[in-house]
């Protein structure tokens, strides 16, 4: 673990900063990796979010799919309504 090891970055005029090269690989951040910013009382912390595959996202679907009795039309309403209260 790097804990032990801080880099420093700079922040440019667009709010952007480089993770040094050696915590990339070492946390397998590549090119369009999401990462989460968390505000703590101690500074802020980035964490990596690891999302599902498509194909597992679609097992998911189906597995719940065969617990809920939600037509697609009551579905897609539903997602419409999610959409529209994120922030």
């Amino acid at each position: 673990m790097s804990a032990d090891k801080p880099e420093v970055t700079t922040v440019t005029s667009k709010g952007q900063v480089t993770i040094p090269s050696r915590l990339r690989e070492e946390f397998g951040l590549e090119q369009g990796t999401k990462l989460m910013v968390v505000p703590t009382d101690y500074g802020l912390v980035l964490k990596k979010i690891e999302l599902p595959s498509v194909e597992e996202f679609q097992d998911r679907v189906a597995e719940r799919a065969e617990d809920t009795d939600l037509s697609p039309d009551e579905l897609n309403q539903l997602v419409h309504e999610a959409r529209a209260t994120d922030p």
